[in-house]
């Protein structure tokens, strides 16, 4: 799952910059600021991933380090 995160983040930055680039090359004011907005919301989806593969690594790396932890002793009755 980590690598096809990986994938989304920089597909979403790639069309980032797409939007940025037609952004600076537009002359017309509202198509400027549409893409200018358009850009913005990629980079928001990318940090959205970049916040979910840091989420799964996290999970990831606590699950390893619980099966260092010594067993339970058994409840005393």
């Amino acid at each position: 799952m980590l690598q096809r995160l990986g994938e989304h983040i920089s597909y979403a930055l790639k069309r980032a910059e797409e939007a940025e680039k037609r952004a600076a090359s537009a002359t017309d004011p509202a198509l400027r600021a549409e893409n200018e907005s358009i850009a913005r919301s990629w980079r928001m989806v990318a940090r959205s991933f970049e916040f979910a593969e840091s989420l799964e690594k996290f999970l990831l790396d606590s699950q390893k380090h619980t099966d260092l932890l010594p067993p339970k002793p058994p409840n005393e009755e």
